[in-house]
C-alpha cells in the first residue's frame, strides 16, 4: 500500500474498512507515514521561523540543517511520544472492552488517527496555535475518540470458560 493510499484511508477513519486496511501495513510504513506527515506540518512553520529573528544569523544551508535536525526532529519526537501515550490509552480501552488487539496494532492505529488533526492544524494553523483549548481537543480528543471507535470494530476475546461438567471429568 502506497503512502498516498494510507493517507486516503487515514482520512476515512474511524471506519471499519479503513482501520482494517491500515492495520495490514507494516510498522516501517506507518513510521514513514508519520515522519512525512510531521515534515509536511513543520514546513508550515518555516515563515514563522524566518520572521522570528532567532535564526536570522543563519545562511540557507545552516537553516536547512537547523530546520531538519533540530526543529523537525524535536517535533517528531514529541509526536511519537504522543502516539505512544495514545496507544497506551487505547491499550487500557482494549483491556476494558476485552478486544483482540496487540499494542503494535494500537500504535499503528494511533499513527493514522493523527492525520485529521494535523490536516485541520494546517488549515486553521493560526487559530489553533493561539487557542490552547482548541489545540488540545484537536490533538488529544479527536484521536482518542477515533481510536476508541476503531477498537470497537475488533472482536471481543473469547473467555476460556470450562463448563462444570468437563471440569468434573478431568478433576
Amino acid at each position: 500500500m502506497e503512502i498516498w493510499t494510507a493517507f486516503k484511508y487515514s482520512c476515512l477513519l474511524p471506519g471499519k474498512r479503513a482501520a482494517f486496511r491500515l492495520n495490514r501495513l507494516p510498522m516501517d510504513k506507518a513510521v514513514l507515514y508519520v515522519v512525512l506527515l510531521v515534515l509536511a506540518v513543520s514546513c508550515l512553520h518555516i515563515p514563522a521561523l524566518l520572521t522570528d529573528g532567532s535564526v536570522s544569523g543563519l545562511n540557507a544551508i545552516q537553516f536547512v540543517f537547523y530546520f531538519l535536525f533540530a526543529y523537525v526532529l524535536i517535533v517528531l519526537c514529541g509526536v511519537l511520544a504522543g502516539i505512544s501515550l495514545l496507544a497506551c490509552a487505547g491499550y487500557g480501552l482494549r483491556k476494558l472492552w476485552k478486544r483482540k488487539l496487540a499494542y503494535q496494532h494500537l500504535w499503528k492505529m494511533s499513527c493514522f488517527a493523527m492525520t485529521v488533526p494535523f490536516i485541520l492544524h494546517i488549515i486553521i494553523h493560526e487559530w489553533v496555535t493561539k487557542n490552547g483549548f482548541v489545540s488540545a481537543v484537536l490533538l488529544i480528543g479527536y484521536p482518542l475518540i477515533c481510536l476508541a471507535a476503531m477498537i470497537l470494530h475488533y472482536p471481543e476475546t473469547k473467555s476460556r470458560h470450562v463448563s462444570s461438567k468437563e471440569g468434573e471429568e478431568h478433576g
